[in-house]
């Protein structure tokens, strides 16, 4: 919905407006609060279109259909105040109203508190009329007296101009593949029927970006993609002046490979900067590839006879491996002899292959193809090691959690075994009080313990010094706490990779509160309508993303969703339609198997005015769904729970 100052145009979705404070309920146990309504509509002299709009019940009084507590749409002059009033404008316009100043009542035959109330009803242009753009506003008011319940400035416009519509046309596939590249520029063939191309070609839009259309047929349109970022969207195809098709999905790739841009050598230390983030997905090696050496080579121009050989770097390992997230854009490669300041020193990203061109161990974090561009040669002068001794920065853990994590100001290593055996004659770091303590500064609490190495430990070699590390506790983390963290490592005990030592030093952190916020759907939108306009045939499907990770546990949950006339759907997950969370656990995406969905009958609980799922729908519902802290999700506090093409 809009507010009145807001100019938009016909072709906007209606569900638009600005966010402006509202009026306070009017009525006595009546209240509501505007959720969403249908796109604004093109329309020809004769033509029938239709407008929907969901208001939700916040009040305490059920409106009942037929009864005293009967709820209307009421008709509302251009100013926004005066209802119960019809525009003279709208009068041609009229099409079965409940009466010249009412619009509709609900559809459904009860709305309780907190449920969703549609209002349907439709417009017909007048034969004659000029080309104008027809705004209807409108307002809900108590059927008996005419009161407004809650003034909210609805508003949905029709758009009488010059067109030839045809309907909407209907897409069924994008050859020759329905994948593109981010930047955009790929040639696609969106195939369908009753595709119009006169007075103008159709619009074609990827996730809102509309394409270049070259060529126009009944049965097809060719496009240039535009460029997008990365991920699926909702491609649409809209005749001139009619309504959009049916959605199919198109994903963007990121196809652009990583490069190595920059070095810096110190000591035993070669810093190298990548384009981007990159993780390893084949572990570092010192041969084998196409040079006959491993990842690197490394040449000291001032006095080639003392090339340099490496141990490794800090490149680490793709995690998770499918889609990581753990890409570093500076690493450091450690050599096994000290390079003397002022040496001229060339290093080199080798190729795996002969003629492969990139480095195929070494990727970023978008594709497992985007591999690093290879051979790529940088060069520097040596400098002497910095003598800046890293710092614990911060610490880390979440409420119930049994491990923290020690976050430093640059990689470290730890020295892994007792003996000494990287560094004989010193001590290790070892993972008890000997070495960190937590201390909450109450006599009358216990504070846990370290207990060994989490899940993440301090790595034992400096080509795999890393910028954190876990350290596993004897008893969970309790919430709302506040603890001194002291770590108290000796001489050589963790060191950044020019050894410099870490000195015992203390930090303090917080455990957050106890969390009892229910999550919320942020993101709905149409990913599949493969035949009919409807959400009914097996292959459609929708997803919702969550304001939080999920617990991604489906079986035995369920959906309810509910179309503008009053269909409503019961969905369940592993058996009339499939649920799959993405990897973060906040994406989930609802498909219809086996066979398609049938409408309730005519008169039966759930069926609507109109048979079948029309899109847009709410999600009105979810049963068994709930967040890693077992909260329920507050669907109706949802900022977007309307399923559209987007």
């Amino acid at each position: 919905m809009r507010r009145i100052t807001t100019a938009v145009t016909a072709a906007a979705l209606a569900f638009s407006m600005l966010a402006l404070a509202l009026p306070a309920a009017a009525v006595t146990g009546y209240d509501s609060q505007y959720n969403s309504e249908s796109a604004f509509v093109n329309i020809s002299p004769g033509q029938t279109q239709n407008f929907q709009v969901f208001f939700i019940n916040a009040g305490t009084t059920t409106w009942t259909r037929g009864t005293s507590s009967q709820v209307d749409l009421a008709a509302c002059l251009e100013d926004k105040t005066t209802c119960n009033a019809q525009d003279a404008t709208e009068a041609g316009w009229n099409t079965n109203w409940l009466s010249t100043t009412r619009y509709a009542t609900t559809s459904n035959t009860s709305v309780a508190p907190g449920g969703v109330g549609t209002f349907s009803y439709n417009v017909t242009a007048p034969v004659g009329a000029a080309n104008a753009i027809s705004r209807f506003n409108g307002d809900l008011v108590l059927s008996t007296t005419g009161e407004k319940i809650h003034p909210e400035g609805y508003y949905q416009e029709a758009n009488l101009g010059n067109s030839q519509t045809g309907g909407a046309a209907t897409i069924t596939s994008i050859t020759p593949t329905n994948t593109g590249t981010a930047a955009g520029g790929d040639a696609r063939i969106i195939n369908g029927s009753n595709i119009v191309c006169t007075p103008a070609f159709p619009t074609v839009s990827f996730g809102g970006t509309a394409a270049a259309v070259t060529s126009c047929g009944s049965t097809a349109v060719s496009v240039t993609t535009p460029a997008h970022a990365p991920g699926n969207v909702t491609v649409t195809l809209t005749n001139s002046g009619g309504a959009a098709s049916n959605g199919l999905t198109f994903t963007y790739t990121d196809t652009t490979k990583p490069t190595f841009d920059a070095m810096a050598v110190a000591g035993d230390v070669i810093t190298v900067t990548f384009s981007e983030a990159v993780c390893r997905q084949i572990p570092w090696s010192n041969a084998g590839f196409a040079t006959g050496s491993g990842d690197w080579s490394i040449n000291n121009v001032s006095n080639p006879a003392a090339n340099i050989a490496d141990t490794g770097d800090t490149i680490p390992t793709c995690s998770p491996a499918g889609a990581p997230t753990n890409g570093v854009t500076t690493a450091q490669i450690i050599t096994n002899t000290i390079v003397p300041p002022g040496s001229f020193v060339e290093v080199t990203a080798n190729e795996t292959t002969a003629g492969a061109g990139t480095n195929g161990s070494i990727r970023d974090q978008s594709s497992a193809a985007n591999t690093l561009v290879a051979p790529q040669a940088r060069t520097a002068t040596a400098s002497s090691l910095e003598t800046i001794a890293p710092t614990l920065l911060s610490v880390s853990g979440a409420v119930g959690a049994q491990q923290i994590t020690l976050t430093f100001s640059e990689p470290v290593w730890c020295d892994p075994a007792a003996t000494g055996a990287v560094l004989p004659g010193t001590n290790p770091w070892t993972y008890d009080s000997a070495d960190i303590t937590l201390d909450d500064g109450a006599s009358t609490t216990v504070d846990p313990t370290a207990s060994g190495a989490g899940t993440n430990p301090c790595p034992t070699l400096r080509a795999n010094a890393s910028s954190s590390f876990t350290v596993a506790l004897g008893t969970a983390l309790p919430s709302d706490r506040t603890y001194t963290v002291s770590v108290t490592p000796e001489p050589n005990d963790v060191q950044d990779t020019a050894r410099n030592d870490l000195a015992p030093q203390s930090v303090t952190f917080t455990t957050g509160a106890g969390d009892f916020t229910p999550p919320t759907i942020i993101d709905a939108r149409l990913v599949n309508n493969l035949i009919t306009t409807d959400f009914t045939e097996p292959g459609d499907s929708f997803s919702a993303t969550f304001s939080e990770e999920m617990n991604v546990t489906t079986a035995g949950d369920t959906l309810q969703i509910q179309d503008q006339d009053g269909t409503v759907f019961s969905l369940s997950c592993g058996g009339n339609v499939t649920c799959t969370w993405n990897t973060a656990g906040t994406t989930i995406t609802v498909t219809i198997t086996g066979a398609a969905i049938p409408a309730p009958p005519v008169g039966s609980a759930g069926a609507g005015s109109t048979p079948g799922m029309q899109i847009p729908f709410n999600i009105t519902t979810l049963n068994g769904f709930m967040d890693l802290q077992g909260n329920v999700p507050n669907v109706l506090g949802s900022s977007d729970r309307l399923v559209d093409y987007e």
